[in-house]
Parts: structure tokens; C-alpha cells; sequence
């Protein structure tokens, strides 16, 4: 009996071990992600102010709501978007911007760039329309109210967001990380106390 509780405990160090690993590394890739967005943020900002210019800051997220982009972006995928700076948005480019439609007024909706017609230099109108969506936007896009075009989106990352916002589930996720931990000391002081009697 302890034999197979002392290989049962040496599989389960071995695991952790790993894990431990695993998720160390993870998080200091997600720090120093978060450190490195962090500096250009706050550098871009700094920036804005210094130099009196009213933009929108370098990049944004945002968490879609709703399948008028579906399938390139679905409900519950967060995406990041950058700024462009002197109107140097195309045709085909994803955009989220402030809309100024009479139902969504001031709503950031993301969407595909379909027409643009230059109104002067850095200025233009533009036309959108969700993938997902029989027609385009009733609404022109004026290139003041574009927060950026789409980099990238991290799917079904808005899940997170509604786990967390519920303080049962917040609760939840972090009983479970402290039961393994506790688990974990309880088989390591087993361990002590068997090889002790030996």
C-alpha cells in the first residue's frame, strides 16, 4: 500500500512539476506581453497630450456582442485594434468605430470597410457592413470616428469577462486553484510521514 501511494505521490509531483512550469511560463509571456503593450500605451498617450492632438489611444479592445460579423468574428471574441494614423484605412479593412446611425448613436460597432469616397486630405466617408449582414450600414463613417482597424481577435476570450463578472463564478475559480494547492500539501505531507516511519 504505500508503495503505490509513494508512486501515486512521485506521478503527481512529476505533474505539478510541469504544470507549475507550463504555467509559469505562461504568465511571464502574458506579463511581459501586458508590460510591452503597457509602455507603447502609455508612451502613445504622453505623446497626445504633449503634442495637443485630440486622438484615440494606439490600440483598443473590445468584446463583440452581436453575429453581424460572423463567421470572421464571432459573439464573445474579443479584438484588438490600432489606431491608423493619416486616413490610411482601405477597402476590406475591419474597423471599429463610433456609430452615428440614429439606433446604435455612439455605440462602438465593428465592421467591414466596403466603399470610401476622400473628402480631403486625412479626411474620408466610408460605408460599412457586417459580414453577416444583407445590407450596408444606413450610416457613412467619417474617419473621425474610427477607433482603428482589427489586428487580430482572440476567440471566445469574452467568456472570461461573464465568468468573472459574477462574484459565484469569480468565487468558483478560485476555490478550485486552492483545493488543488491544498491537495497538493496534503499528499506532500503524507509522503513526509511515511518515509519518516520507514
Amino acid at each position: 500500500m504505500g508503495l503505490i501511494l509513494k508512486n501515486f505521490i512521485f506521478n503527481m509531483k512529476k505533474l505539478y512539476f510541469y504544470f507549475y512550469s507550463f504555467l509559469r511560463l505562461t504568465l511571464f509571456l502574458l506579463l511581459l506581453f501586458l508590460l510591452t503593450f503597457f509602455v507603447f500605451y502609455i508612451a502613445d498617450l504622453y505623446l497626445n497630450v504633449y503634442s495637443g492632438k485630440n486622438q484615440n489611444p494606439m490600440f483598443g479592445f473590445y468584446i463583440i456582442v452581436t453575429p453581424s460579423m460572423v463567421p470572421t468574428i464571432n459573439v464573445n471574441d474579443i479584438i484588438v485594434v490600432k489606431r491608423i494614423n493619416n486616413d490610411r484605412y482601405n477597402i476590406g479593412d475591419i474597423i471599429s468605430f463610433s456609430s452615428s446611425d440614429i439606433n446604435y448613436n455612439g455605440l462602438t460597432i465593428t465592421h467591414r470597410i466596403v466603399d470610401k469616397k476622400n473628402i480631403s486630405y486625412g479626411n474620408s466617408i466610408y460605408t460599412t457592413k457586417g459580414d453577416n449582414n444583407y445590407l450596408n450600414d444606413s450610416s457613412k463613417v467619417l474617419t473621425s470616428h474610427i477607433y482603428g482597424k482589427v489586428l487580430f481577435k482572440i476567440p471566445k476570450m469574452g467568456y472570461v469577462r461573464s465568468i468573472f463578472s459574477s462574484p459565484i463564478n469569480y468565487f468558483i475559480c478560485l476555490l478550485i486553484p486552492a483545493f488543488i494547492f491544498i491537495l497538493y500539501e496534503i499528499l506532500r505531507i503524507s509522503i513526509f510521514l511515511i518515509n519518516r516511519k520507514e
